[in-house]
């Protein structure tokens, strides 16, 4: 009996070590393959082999690229549920944590609409696809593109100013997609390989894995450091979709001249969840060490509406004296005793 267990504990073993080395097996070549998408074990197949790759989206699921548009999305319907909005020159002033400001949609696409300096992006807002109903249509794409046995699925939707760059960063999860449903955006991408010169920088507080380089204008002190990297540089235009291998490095750079619009799908499955353990564990850790203060607003705000109606109230007063004033040896009517 102890024999077959043994034997049973060594298969178990041996599948989870397979499962899990898997997940971290990564891909070196600097080159990116481009598919007509034909179903989604073929997808899963291509994507395996951890290479970026590019094709064309719109005719699989031509609804999702109807019904989520900028100007649909810029809807009166939406124009009041919130957005995270960033500026990307925090990313290069600091190593720390990048803190974002939640404003109305409509308010956040004026920002940026109006932003000379190509600063403002938005990203991370699932949260925003729950309160505006857009949940379902990312949805309907998971039968083309999600991978079988996912633990976890998140959606993003995201905009910025023309010109405006993303941090480069890496991704550990198992499948990562961006779709440009508006517009175009240009992307750079370098594998694992150069990450010796990308001074990475792991952020557990936002579980996001950047470097501090503008690899679209690099500073001058990385300037040494980017003459030994390599960078894959293309353009995804409107309707197609990209997949984002795990491990590689990329920047995104929203050059189109109209409103563009990209939508993200993340999958992660159960043995690579298991295999980030680590990393998932110290992000946990993080946010019970993260002590945050919400300022009393509202009280302020009360205060100073109180202090503005007593000073209404008090030239009120005013006015009315001023009008009853008696005349010179009479009395008021005040001071009149009862």
């Amino acid at each position: 009996m102890t024999f077959y267990l043994n034997i049973l504990l060594f298969l178990i073993i041996l599948f989870l070590y397979i499962h899990i080395v898997h997940q971290y097996k990564r891909s070196e070549d600097l080159e990116i393959y481009e598919m007509d998408y034909s179903s989604n074990d073929h997808l899963q197949e291509v994507c395996d082999i951890k290479q970026p790759v590019l094709f064309e989206y719109r005719s699989v699921n031509p609804e999702f690229f109807t019904k989520v548009t900028y100007d649909r999305v810029s809807d009166n319907f939406y124009a009041n549920t919130d957005i995270k909005v960033k500026d990307i020159n925090d990313y290069w002033e600091t190593d720390s944590a990048v803190d974002y400001i939640v404003l109305p949609f409509q308010t956040g696409t004026n920002l940026m609409r109006t932003d000379p300096k190509s600063k403002y992006f938005t990203e991370n807002n699932e949260e925003f696809l729950e309160e505006a109903g857009l949940l379902s249509l990312f949805q309907s794409n998971d039968s083309n593109i999600k991978p079988h046995f996912t633990a976890l699925s998140k959606y993003d939707i995201c905009t910025a100013s023309k010109d405006t760059v993303t941090p480069l960063r890496y991704h550990t999860g198992y499948r990562q997609y961006l779709c440009v449903n508006t517009g175009k955006v240009s992307v750079k991408m370098t594998p694992w390989k150069s990450t010796k010169y990308l001074y990475q920088n792991k952020d557990f507080e936002n579980y996001e894995f950047r470097s501090p380089v503008n690899v679209w204008k690099p500073q001058k002190k990385y300037l040494h450091e980017m003459d030994k990297v390599k960078f894959l540089e293309f353009e995804v235009l409107e309707g197609h979709m990209l997949f984002i291998p795990p491990y590689w490095w990329y920047s995104i750079k929203y050059t189109s001249e109209e409103d563009t619009l990209v939508c993200g799908f993340s999958y992660n499955s159960i043995m690579n969840c298991v295999a980030n353990l680590p990393d998932i564990a110290k992000y946990y850790l993080q946010q019970h060490n993260i002590k945050k203060r919400i300022t009393k607003t509202l009280e302020l705000n009360e205060q100073a509406k109180e202090e503005k109606d007593e000073q209404e109230a008090q030239e009120q007063v005013a006015e009315i004296d001023a009008k009853v004033e008696p005349e010179h040896g009479a009395k008021k009517i005040t001071e009149v005793p009862i």
